[in-house]
């Protein structure tokens, strides 16, 4: 046989992760790891020269914890350096604060304080990624509050209209322009890279109008799958808010930022999630759904094929977690390579046996259509599927999950008054809509379950040596049914509760009481179910942007929660509106 060697090329360039290790933490160890799973770029969240976030101000927690955190230094040029050893380029996530319109005189003595001051002092940056969220400048367009985030939570004022940052102003190349002009002094070959993450919602024409009016000389990010509708065979309607597996993509936002980028002949980027997680489940290490996945890569590559795609940004603050999912997309985005299908089976094959091989794709084939009945929602996205079985059942009395001081946004991002609300499609029935996503719950469940018992099933043959991994992975997949009769109980709780408050009937409220306290209990149980895995594996339970918010100290706090609400709340609510308790 003849000898020779195999030349492969990537098919994106970057694909950039943030931390898995802890918020822009990166070890050796975590660095040596990262590049041989595939990726070569590395995110740092930056609030200025050797500073990336640190904790905010944590609901329950007094502010003189939070003034004690060093966690937010970092020195960018060591973590450079020692990435490059690796072969992985550093992006700075700009946080920075953006007060300044782009023509007040001062405004580029401004900037250069801050973009300019870091790419001068670490030249080896790779480039710097730009979201609106996050540097929404004061912008002069009327359909704005014209004003930044910073200025009005200093100022305490409410507005009528969207901030800067979840809009595609008018003036954003302006601020683009000053931006590159700052950092490309220090840097030419610099990439800057705009990400149009906030303003899916907005009309199409004055997003693209604003992608018309970009620099030629930057990149433009816009995210795979947000903002897609989506009404599936029930009638259930569904959007994708957020960033979700669910919907494969590429989404019609996606599309018409892509066409348009092409057109212009702009550098494509988009976030894509395929380090493994999206915001479906947001304590646990990565989605194990690699059929779901696999059509996420097709529809990355064909957009790679008609519109230029040519970067990833592949996850967020949830940072990157080994699988055999990040796995799976490393050898997916190579070419040539085997199919992903024949990836899928070589992986299984190699885990867990030839034996069994059939029967773990069969497992991995029901959670992967599985997660196609997920609704990714904001009041679940940042409700119970936030957290699973750590999340209250509130009734009157509204409570905040205890958090560490040292997490970045510890409870700030999980809602615990828990409130179906569609701003967009006022038109939609609430309870009508909530029993309709409780069906789909129900099925992804019932999903979950069969693959569950294929892969108990084929663990009976599974070698010793090779246990562990499919003792893990059933770990995972029971905890995210948890999670998953979690956010069907809180979408029940929220049904009573409703019926209660809008009767009148001493009888039938007495009868939706009885039944709530049925439903506490059951999710009691359900929260109980929890503990030994959160126990076994402490990556279960944990977001890093979180910390610790579904640990046994959280669900725990739960479970006492719920006690009281049933053995103290619901009755004292009783005696108030109907004069007795129940029997």
């Amino acid at each position: 046989m003849e000898v020779c060697d195999v030349i492969r090329e990537p098919l994106f360039q970057p694909r950039m992760v943030h931390s898995g290790w802890g918020i822009d933490q990166y070890p050796d160890s975590h660095l040596n790891t990262i590049a041989h799973a595939g990726f070569d770029s590395i995110l740092l969240f930056t609030t200025g020269l050797n500073s990336t976030v640190g904790s905010r101000k944590i609901k329950g927690i007094l502010p003189g914890d939070i003034e004690r955190n060093g966690r937010n230094y970092r020195d960018f040029n060591d973590i450079i350096y020692r990435a490059a050893k690796y072969g992985l380029d550093v992006y700075i996530y700009s946080m920075l604060e953006s007060e300044m319109h782009p023509d007040n005189p001062m405004a580029e003595e401004y900037y250069e304080n801050s973009y300019g001051k870091i790419f001068k002092e670490c030249p080896g940056l790779k480039g710097v990624t730009l979201v609106g969220e996050a540097v929404g400048f004061p912008s002069k367009d009327s359909n704005t509050a014209m004003i930044s985030r910073k200025q009005k939570e200093r100022l305490g004022i409410k507005v009528n209209k969207p901030l800067p940052g979840w809009w595609p102003c008018k003036d954003f190349p302006q601020w683009l322009n000053l931006i590159k002009k700052i950092i490309r002094k220090y840097n030419p070959t610099a990439d800057i890279v705009f990400w149009t993450y906030n303003w899916g919602y907005a009309p199409e024409k004055d997003r693209i109008e604003l992608i018309e009016n970009l620099p030629d000389d930057i990149t433009l990010q816009a995210t795979f799958e947000m903002f897609e509708d989506i009404i599936d065979e029930k009638g259930l309607y569904k959007r994708c808010v957020d960033y979700t597996l669910s919907f494969e993509g590429p989404g019609k936002y996606f599309i018409s930022e892509a066409k348009a980028a092409s057109k212009r002949g702009l550098k494509l980027y988009t976030m894509s999630n395929t380090a493994g997680l999206t915001w479906d489940i947001g304590v646990i290490p990565y989605e194990p759904f690699p059929y779901q996945w696999i059509k996420r890569y097709e529809g990355l590559k064909m957009s790679r094929s008609e519109w230029g795609l040519s970067g990833l940004m592949e996850n967020h603050h949830y940072g990157w977690w080994p699988s055999f999912i990040s796995e799976l997309s490393k050898w997916s985005f190579w070419d040539p390579s085997p199919s992903s299908e024949e990836i899928l089976r070589k992986i299984a094959c190699r885990d867990f046996s030839k034996t069994v091989t059939h029967q773990v794709l069969k497992a991995w084939k029901y959670w992967s259509e599985g997660i196609r009945y997920y609704v990714p929602t904001n009041y679940d996205q940042y409700g119970p599927f936030r957290v699973g079985p750590s999340y209250p059942l509130i009734f009157e009395n509204v409570v905040d999950i205890p958090a560490e001081w040292y997490a970045m946004f510890g409870n700030t991002i999980c809602y615990t008054d828990y409130n179906p609300n569609w701003s967009h499609r006022s038109d939609l029935n609430k309870e009508n809509l909530l029993k309709k996503e409780i069906q789909s719950l129900e099925t992804m469940k019932s999903f979950m379950e069969k693959g569950i018992a294929c892969l108990e099933e084929a663990m009976k043959l599974v070698p010793e040596n090779k246990q562990k991994t499919g003792i893990e992975m059933l770990r995972l997949v029971k905890f995210i049914c948890i999670c998953i009769q979690t956010t069907i109980n809180v979408k029940k709780w929220w049904l009573l509760k409703s019926s209660v408050k809008n009767s009148n009937d001493q009888k039938k409220i007495k009868e939706l009481l009885s039944c709530m306290i049925e439903l506490g209990r059951s999710e009691i149980e359900n929260a109980k179910s929890a503990l030994p895995y959160v126990e076994e594996d402490s990556r279960l339970g944990y977001e890093l942007s979180m910390e610790y918010m579904t640990d046994p100290k959280r669900i725990m706090w739960k479970i006492d929660q719920v006690r009281d609400v049933i053995e103290k709340e619901i009755p004292a609510y009783i005696q108030k509106r109907c004069g007795s308790l129940l029997g």
